[in-house]
């Protein structure tokens, strides 16, 4: 319709014995659309069957983040995550919860086309003072993959010799109360202290799958350690009963939307960075990348 009006304004407004040029002009229009009706079908090839699964770590406001200076890229202002929650809120996204996502996975359950998957690395205090009540409050869902002994020790020095503070135990229990929306998961009890995953024995992994579920929370979803994985790290969570495992990595293997023909324990998120604006974080719901 709106094509005609514009033929018909064109029509009106070129004189007759410019015939040539208002041919041309109504070619360059059908090929406009064309080409629009073109992309939007690529796009919805490429997004049917397809969520996106949006990886954060920590959150700082302002004032905070300058603690954070070596770290930005994985730091998010406060303000900017609102603003991302605002935009799916406006162009109504589901925000998934980790058993919602399963069950999409294995075919059990149908969902909307503008579903995601939000999820937190690490477990850093941040999460709970800042994340927790804004996903509250626009009624979202999400999962944080704790580290286990980040947890039962809440405060660590990194590689680099920053201070970092992580919820403690007694505030993830606190929080599977006060949040029922916030799914708490696996991102290994200690397997983060090592430089690579393949120093680690496949009775190491077992072990250390162990003392997750046993003393931080029992979950079967697990968010692999830097995103490293390797066979044996996926045949000891697989034999554990691990029904789920994500990874992430630059790759392009590991860094675009998930689709139910991806293997179970090799699921890719997207990260959201430093300084992300809404317009781009919308670009990566849509492509993936």
């Amino acid at each position: 319709m709106q094509l005609l009006t514009k033929l018909i304004i064109i029509d009106r407004i070129i004189p007759v014995g410019g015939k040539k040029m208002k041919r041309n002009i109504i070619i360059v229009l059908i090929a406009i659309c064309t080409l629009f009706i073109l992309i939007s079908c690529y796009i919805y090839i490429i997004n049917k069957n397809k969520i996106p699964v949006l990886c954060y770590h920590n959150l700082a406001t302002a004032e905070e983040k300058t603690n954070f200076e070596s770290e930005k890229d994985w730091t998010i202002d406060v303000k900017n995550f609102e603003e991302q929650l605002k935009y799916l809120k406006k162009h109504n996204y589901k925000t998934l919860t980790m058993e919602e996502f399963y069950e999409w996975k294995q075919g059990m359950l149908n969902l909307p086309q503008k579903s995601v998957l939000i999820t937190f690395d690490d477990g850093f205090l941040s999460n709970y003072h800042y994340a927790f009540p804004l996903l509250k409050k626009y009624n979202m869902n999400a999962t944080v993959f704790l580290i286990g002994e980040y947890v039962q020790n809440a405060t660590q020095t990194d590689w680099n010799g920053n201070i970092k503070t992580y919820m403690p135990l007694e505030l993830v229990e606190k929080s599977k109360e006060e949040y029922p929306n916030i799914d708490f998961c696996s991102h290994t009890y200690g397997l983060h202290y090592h430089n690579s995953i393949n120093e680690v024995s496949k009775e190491q992994m077992k072990k250390d799958f162990s003392l997750f579920n046993n003393n931080i929370t029992n979950t079967k979803f697990l968010a692999y350690p830097f995103g490293q994985y390797n066979e044996d790290l996926i045949n000891s969570w697989e034999s554990s009963d691990g029904l789920l495992a994500f990874a992430y990595g630059p790759t392009r293997k590991d860094y675009r939307k998930a689709s139910r023909k991806d293997d179970n324990y090799k699921i890719p998120r997207l990260n959201v960075s430093h300084g992300m604006k809404t317009w781009k974080l919308g670009l990566r719901l849509l492509f993936g990348n």
